[in-house]
């Protein structure tokens, strides 16, 4: 069967492009089973084959039980060996961090996905990009990945770029972030994911955790279906991909700032080719706000109290999402603050905030951590002063904000 050519992965900014030069693979001659010879480049190791390139270009898979015994070994270990420096190149190979905010961000092509396991009856297949593994329990196939893995890879790549410089790396112990897909809803609520949620990373599990639905993807018996997500679902997978890609960091950082940055990569502009434009910031900003509505006074947006706000810790984040919680207000006001701390703050550069980062990423007491916040988010000024920035700051990105009074969060029931 004839695939789609192996594309590669090169990756293109705004302000400079990085492409991944590789050599072109040795040619090989394989023999068939009945004798036959022909030349060509190994590509790949597949679940029962091996896709190989002529030397004009075309792509085919054989199956191995087709090949001398010779040739099966010498493509085992040729993938093998693939396996082993794609893994080594996990984390070593990302791209450079913009020092300045880009305008985009993008995948050129479609992400090379490998087949690793189809193994029907113990529902197991494995498919690989080239920084993230997948494992479902139905049979997807390589093209079917490529297509929504651009999603998985694109979003790894604008956490690495942005002037943040969280870089973004896999989970103690693994080569790959993980991400488990689930065909029936059920199994993946058995799993751990949320009513009505799109997907969810789960820290404890070192996994992303997404049902096929969310992906587009719809089995009718062993048929694949697929249709480009909505971008409901792809701003809800964008969110939990970015806390899977930060996750040294969920240890070190403020709930507001955890959900806030997540929220912000999420209300980008995303293309289903694999870009994210930054391009009309505050435009994406107002749209935003209109789609989270906190109503305020009169016309305005309802922002948490900003001293509620940037203290909140984790169990009272949680409990707002019960029902009746300032939940929606929550998650509006971390990124209306996070796109304030990027955008506007000082000289509109994300310096302070960047500073932060830096001080609290040494940081090893919540003293500590309180000492960063006080030396480059708050800078001599009170709560109530930076809300007034805050407000004033916004109203120019077209956002018109007031505060609610203290509160809106209530103690953690049990809570000391």
């Amino acid at each position: 069967m004839k695939l789609l050519p192996n594309l590669g992965i090169s990756i293109v900014l705004m302000s400079s492009t990085l492409q991944a030069q590789t050599a072109a693979p040795a040619m090989h001659t394989w023999t068939s089973t009945d004798g036959r010879k022909i030349e060509a480049a190994f590509v790949a190791l597949e679940a029962e084959g091996v896709k190989i390139r002529m030397a004009n270009g075309s792509t085919f898979s054989v199956p191995l039980s087709r090949l001398s015994a010779e040739d099966q070994a010498f493509a085992k270990s040729q993938g093998a060996a693939g396996a082993d420096a794609q893994a080594a190149a996990v984390g070593s190979g990302a791209p450079a961090v913009s020092k300045t905010w880009p305008r985009s961000v993008a995948l050129e092509d479609k992400p090379v996905v490998t087949v690793v396991k189809e193994d029907a009856e113990a529902k197991e297949f494995v498919y690989r990009s080239p920084h993230y593994e997948f494992q479902c329990d139905s049979k997807l196939g390589a093209n079917v990945v490529r297509e929504f893995g651009r999603m998985f890879e694109a979003t790894w790549l604008i956490n690495s770029v942005l002037p943040m410089d969280f870089q973004p790396k896999p989970e103690p112990l693994r080569n790959y972030f993980l991400a488990r897909l689930f065909t029936e809803k059920e199994d993946y609520m058995s799993a751990g994911g949320m009513q009505g949620s799109a997907g969810v990373y789960s820290r404890g599990k070192k996994a992303l955790m997404v049902p096929l639905s969310s992906l587009g993807v719809t089995m009718v018996g062993s048929r694949v279906s697929l249709a480009q997500g909505n971008d409901q679902s792809n701003a809800t997978l964008i969110h939990e991909i970015t806390h899977q890609m930060m996750n040294y960091w969920l240890n070190k950082l403020p709930t507001w700032y955890i959900e806030g940055s997540a929220d912000y990569v999420s209300l980008l502009d995303y293309n289903s080719s694999g870009r994210f434009s930054l391009i009309g910031l505050n435009r994406r900003l107002q749209g935003y706000t209109k789609r989270k509505y906190s109503p305020g006074p009169g016309d305005t947006y309802g922002m948490i109290d900003l001293e509620e706000l940037m203290t909140i810790e984790g169990d009272r984040w949680a409990a707002a999402l019960g029902d009746g919680g300032p939940a929606t207000a929550n998650y509006g006001s971390a990124c209306l603050l996070t796109y304030y701390f990027y955008h506007i703050d000082g000289k509109g550069d994300a310096a302070n905030l960047i500073a932060y980062l830096r001080q609290v990423q040494e940081a090893k007491t919540k003293e500590e951590k309180d000492a960063a916040v006080k030396a480059h988010l708050l800078r001599e000024r009170s709560y109530a002063q930076l809300s007034e920035e805050v407000k004033k700051g916004l109203r120019k990105e077209g956002v018109d904000v007031s505060f609610f009074p203290p509160g809106k969060n209530k103690p953690v029931s049990g809570a000391n």
